[in-house]
C-alpha cells in the first residue's frame, strides 16, 4: 500500500502541519506501508536536494513556479501524482491539497 503525503512545506522546516505530516509517514513506514511526503521549496533552502530521505520517509521536493503569500504552486507535481493508494493533503488552501483534490478521475487508482 502506497499513502502519498502532499503538503506545501516539510522538513527541516519545523511547524505543527510538517511535523505531523513527517510522524504520521514516519510512524506508517515502521509499519510497512509506503508513505512517501510531495511538498515544495516553501520556508526552506532552495540549496536542499529535490529528492531526500528523512528517517524512514522519502521526500520529494518541486520547484516553486508562482507563489502568492503562502501559496505555491508547483506544476511538476502533477507528474508525481497518481502512483498511490490513498491521498492524504495535509493543510488547506494551498496547491498542493488543491492538485490532489482536482486530480483527474482517470489518473485515481481504483481498487476492486
Amino acid at each position: 500500500m502506497n499513502v502519498l503525503r502532499t503538503i506545501e512545506t516539510f522538513l527541516p522546516y519545523i511547524c505543527g502541519p510538517a511535523n505531523q505530516a513527517f510522524q504520521i509517514s514516519s510512524r506508517l513506514e515502521a509499519l510497512g506501508v509506503h508513505s512517501p511526503v510531495l511538498t515544495s521549496y516553501c520556508d526552506v533552502d532552495p540549496a536542499l536536494p529535490k529528492k531526500e530521505t528523512i528517517g524512514r520517509v522519502s521526500v520529494t521536493r518541486l520547484p516553486i513556479q508562482l507563489r502568492l503569500m503562502r501559496y505555491s504552486v508547483t506544476l511538476g507535481m502533477r507528474k508525481q501524482l497518481g502512483d498511490f493508494d490513498i491521498l492524504h493533503s495535509h493543510n488547506y488552501r494551498n496547491f498542493q491539497t488543491d492538485g490532489g483534490f482536482f486530480l483527474p478521475e482517470r489518473k485515481r487508482n481504483r481498487s476492486s
